[in-house]
């Protein structure tokens, strides 16, 4: 049977009174005990203090017990205990400073991608700045650069144009004499625009309230419309207002009409050129204009700018079709196109943003009021690449109205009439449609052997079925004005409607359609 040291676990030579191992003696009563199995490894027996062992044995060794060498001693020395293992700290500093690195990179970089991007876009402007005309509409010297250096931040530092903001008042001067002009501006001047836009065409009407010594006020009537997103715009009455001196020498011109806009708009013109812009295009064959429009924001609105060069295309004035007064005539106008560019701190995010954007007036070629028939810019960024404001009919007043109806329906037994307005895509007679019917009756009470048909036309948007009952709808709703309003008998009038079938222009083109909405009257 083995036996085993007591102190380090050391298997013994039999009859061994010392540990080979660890010299730990072995006690005589317990020299021969047997062991039946070692000390565990993982327990550790007690560390015996650290004293010597006599070297002479109390009783004589036995031959067969191998002697210690004189001068030592047996030591009872500790176990030796395993070491945890330790990581060294330089791997931990190593991904540390490996982190920091690849953040630190990261950032430079960022920066300066950012820091590109700055310097293209303000290059970007630069050369937009400079590559427009350096001269106003009056041709005094205009510096590109100026305000360039702080848009640093598009659209932040621009204030915001609220309705609720007080405003300063016009100053003093006369609104240009009228006497000369072919299509004066005065009180009760009804000017109607089609908007072509995404989803179709919207009619407008700007009448001109009244015009005093410093100010120039119109208010803008817009029916319900589907806008770009296809939601319903509901309908609005919006006035505006021009300072007078602004008609002699601004070179900016806006045609937006909202109630989130100031009533009253300094430096700018409406429904026509100043009198410096169009003294430009007469000498020199081209005027440097700036157009205007608004950008929706939280609290009101921020303006928006596009400029350019307009050049005229034909040396000589263009045809241009109207109806003045219910009746179609051509006006003389002057053509001019040109390429526009953003100009100055713009609001809109760059998705928004318009580039070389295609320009094209018809100013009316009269000094005394160059009337803007017909302004377009071509951009996908507005209404999808439909918009235009054109000017499709105009009456104003005159000081002894000839009955045009009455003596087309003596003449012709027929008369066209556009001065009958309804609410978009509606059947429902507008107050501006008054002066109109109040001619048709008196040409009913001074013929009392007359009986008229009113016919309803529409233009193709919308479909055959839905045009031919609305326009039997408006037909209608003609008679009955007629007949509760101004006392006609009912007998005197019949009504019906034809739709889109019966169309005296192309209703491929904004002006086209216009002209097909209209009510016409037969003498039966």
């Amino acid at each position: 049977m083995n036996r085993f040291c007591g102190l380090c676990g050391n298997a013994l030579q039999p009859g061994a009174r010392f540990c080979q191992l660890c010299g730990n003696a072995v006690p005589a009563d317990t020299a021969q005990a047997a062991v039946a199995t070692p000390p565990s490894p993982t327990s550790a027996p007690p560390t015996p203090p650290w004293t010597p062992v006599p070297s002479v044995p109390e009783s004589p060794p036995s031959s067969s017990v191998p002697q210690m060498p004189a001068g030592y001693s047996t030591v009872n020395l500790p176990p030796v205990a395993p070491q945890p293992q330790r990581r060294s700290p330089l791997i931990k500093l190593l991904v540390i400073a490996l982190v920091f690195i690849l953040v630190a990179g990261l950032t430079i970089l960022a920066g300066l991608l950012y820091l590109g991007y700055r310097v293209g876009q303000k290059a970007t402007h630069v050369a937009r700045a400079l590559s427009q005309a350096n001269t106003g509409p009056n041709g005094t010297l205009r510096n590109p650069l100026q305000g360039l250096l702080a848009n640093h931040a598009p659209g932040d530092d621009i204030p915001t144009l609220s309705a609720s903001a007080p405003v300063t008042p016009c100053p003093p001067a006369p609104f240009p004499d009228q006497k000369a002009a072919r299509i004066p501006l005065e009180p009760h001047t009804v000017l109607t625009n089609s908007w072509g836009i995404k989803y179709g065409d919207v009619e407008l009407r700007n009448q001109i309230d009244s015009i005093d010594n410093s100010t120039f006020s119109a208010t803008s009537t817009a029916p319900d419309f589907k806008d770009d997103l296809g939601q319903v715009e509901k309908a609005s009455s919006d006035t505006n207002q021009n300072c007078n001196a602004d008609f002699r020498s601004a070179g900016t011109f806006i045609t937006v009409n909202s109630h989130r806009l100031p009533r009253l708009l300094h430096d700018v013109t409406r429904t026509r050129l100043s009198d410096a812009a169009f003294q430009a295009i007469k000498e020199r064959g081209k005027v440097n204009l700036r157009y205007m429009d608004i950008w929706n924001v939280r609290g009101g609105v921020k303006p928006t700018y596009e400029s350019g060069t307009l050049t005229r295309v034909e040396p000589n004035d263009v045809d241009f079709p109207m109806i003045v007064n219910d009746q179609r005539v051509t006006l003389p106008v002057i053509h001019l196109t040109g390429t526009f560019e953003v100009e100055g701190k713009d609001p809109r995010p760059e998705s928004d943003r318009p580039t070389h954007i295609g320009a094209e007036l018809f100013v009316l070629d009269d000094a005394p009021d160059p009337l803007v028939l017909s302004w377009r810019l071509r951009h996908p960024t507005f209404h999808a690449g439909n918009f235009r404001v054109d000017v499709v009919k105009i009456n104003f007043p005159v000081a002894k109205p000839d009955n045009v109806l009455e003596q087309q329906l003596t003449k012709e037994k027929r008369a066209v009439t556009y001065g009958i307005y309804f609410d978009f895509a509606q059947a429902t007679l507008k107050p501006e449609s008054a002066p109109v019917l109040k001619e048709i009756a008196q040409a009913l009470k001074d013929n009392p052997d007359w009986k008229l048909t009113v016919e309803g036309h529409t233009d193709n948007i919308g479909g055959d079925a839905y045009n031919l009952d609305l326009s039997k709808r408006r037909a209608l709703a003609v008679k009955e004005a007629l007949v509760a309003q101004y006392n006609i008998a009912p007998d005197r009038l019949a009504n019906e409607g034809f739709g889109a079938s019966r169309p005296v222009e192309s209703n491929d083109t904004l002006e086209g359609r216009a002209r097909n909405r209209r009510v016409e009257l037969v003498r039966q």
